[in-house]
């Protein structure tokens, strides 16, 4: 046990955290330093993770937040300034870290939850990528979820990546859910030829969804009517947002995802990504940083 709020658990081939702290439960991952639930005492999860999940070594765990970086998605669809700073040839989809271990840096407690850092362990990273890049992330888990991604340019190169807060989201049914704050800001389509479009109302989600939002507000709310709460995200350094839902034919083709889990998900991604790209200056430091809160509603009233 590390603290009286924190024990190692191993779960398959992986080492994890689990936090039970008054304020919260959570399980993190070591591999990916991935968050892979998050409880606020009283409540509903707020996090999802698949039942189907895999704790494999070099393989990346359904659900939770991945942490997505140097680059989000395919690289190859990424901007140009980002390809420029990777090697050629085949390259995983979401970058580098996410399926590797990361070292537990530090770790402490208070009366409003548990506070850790882990840094990834990397000191050469593949050519053109510059050398002297650091990368950490800092977790506070209590009544609120709050998570920093730090990524220090050491190195006397301008650097150019996209990254993301991959965050799954735990609904009670996602016919019961909607995303508000989004509306009229512009988004690429995916799945329809990555075409420009916007909205006029709150997203639901009638079938399956995979949409890039550009120059995002400062809080993104997810809406649960069934679950009377609000998960309202926030992040001052994010410009991008990547709204996620497999629906019932893909979700029979992806691994570790149950057929009708598409159900009890929604992701939100906080995100820098295409043209919301981050560029770092030689000596110069960044954060990607999201702060989670479940906020409970008042039941409607039926009349």
């Amino acid at each position: 046990m590390l603290l009286p709020e924190v024990s190692l658990r191993q779960i398959d081939e992986l080492v994890c955290l689990q936090i039970d702290h008054p304020k919260a439960r959570a399980l993190v991952a070591l591999q990916g330093a991935q968050v892979l639930e998050y409880t606020p005492a009283g409540a509903q999860p707020v996090i999802w993770l698949s039942e189907q999940a895999e704790f494999k070594r070099g393989q990346s765990i359904r659900g939770g937040i991945p942490l997505c970086w140097p680059w989000f998605g395919d690289a190859r669809k990424n901007p140009e300034t980002v390809q420029a700073m990777l090697p050629e040839g085949n390259l995983p989809a979401h970058g580098w870290v996410r399926d590797k271990p990361w070292l537990l840096d530090r770790i402490s407690s208070d009366d409003n939850g548990v506070h850790l850092k882990l840094c990834f362990p990397e000191t050469q990273w593949p050519a053109p990528f510059p050398q002297g890049v650091e990368l950490s992330v800092e977790m506070s888990i209590g009544e609120a979820l709050n998570i920093a991604l730090h990524t220090e340019n050491k190195s006397d190169q301008t650097l150019h990546l996209s990254q993301a807060l991959h965050s799954y989201f735990a609904v009670s049914d996602i016919i019961h859910a909607s995303i508000n704050n989004l509306i009229h800001v512009p988004f690429i389509d995916t799945l329809n030829d990555w075409n420009e479009n916007t909205g006029d109302a709150p997203i639901c989600i009638t079938g399956e969804t995979d949409r890039i939002y550009r120059n995002t507000p400062e809080m993104i709310c997810i809406v649960d009517s069934k679950w009377n709460r609000e998960i309202q995200i926030y992040s001052k350094d994010s410009q991008s947002a990547v709204v996620w839902n497999p629906w019932i034919e893909k979700a029979k083709r992806l691994s570790q995802f149950e057929n009708s889990a598409y159900k009890q998900m929604l992701c939100v991604e906080t995100a820098n990504v295409l043209n919301n790209y981050k560029e770092l200056s030689p000596r110069s430091s960044g954060v990607l940083r999201t702060n989670i809160v479940n906020h409970i509603t008042p039941p409607i009233a039926n009349h």
